[in-house]
């Protein structure tokens, strides 16, 4: 059967932080797979504690900068795609940067995906908070439990941003997606700054 995408059910979060731009600028992820026909055996399991715990080994390399530990945590076709094209799975994070692993969710009548949801909180060189609610997609391979990928919400008005790790050209279309939309969401903002000073400067009409 042939694969189609499910997005995982997780909070809305504000707009992306300083990871998430480290993050879409090094880091290829996944689109979410399941068969057709299956629908979520949901909650969490004892069967879905060892996908969390590739995630948490996969967060700790991704902490420490580890890019070939990282790695090693995807799928092979995502290690080999990601390799081919020298994309880095371990992009800076702050040192202060911290992260929490909440419930996991078996999807798939086979039980060979996980959904896990993650929090991560960094901080900015001003003391500026910022909070992600991550979904991690874990698939059963040969190997053991693998990260195939990841989805968040990078602006609060549009859908989950969903990345592929084993399809880095999908990966990199939407990374300009989102580079063009911060561009002009930037713009637009610059265009509003200038039209509230000129109503503020404009002299007041005589009465």
């Amino acid at each position: 059967m042939a694969a189609n995408s499910q997005t995982p059910r997780f909070p809305s979060v504000a707009a992306s932080s300083l990871w998430a731009a480290s993050l879409l600028a090094g880091l290829c992820v996944t689109v979410l797979l399941m068969q057709p026909g299956c629908s979520g055996v949901g909650g969490s399991t004892a069967k879905a504690e060892p996908a969390k715990a590739t995630v948490v080994a996969f967060l700790e390399a991704i902490k420490r900068g580890d890019d070939a530990a990282a790695r090693g945590l995807l799928t092979k076709l995502a290690r080999l795609k990601t390799e081919e094209l020298g994309i880095s799975v371990a992009p800076p994070v702050a040192d202060t940067a911290t992260y929490s692993v909440r419930d996991a969710e078996v999807v798939g009548e086979a039980e060979d995906l996980v959904h896990v949801g993650t929090t991560w909180t960094d901080v900015d060189g001003d003391g500026f908070k910022t909070t992600e609610n991550v979904v991690w997609v874990v698939r059963l391979d040969p190997e053991g439990w693998r990260v195939v990928g990841m989805a968040m919400r990078v602006f609060e008005d549009m859908a989950p941003l969903l990345l592929n790790f084993e399809d880095p050209e999908d990966m990199l279309s939407k990374q300009e997606m989102v580079a063009q939309e911060i561009k002009k969401r930037s713009q637009q903002a610059e265009k509003d700054a200038a039209a509230r000073t000129a109503r503020g400067a404009s002299p007041a009409k005589v009465q």
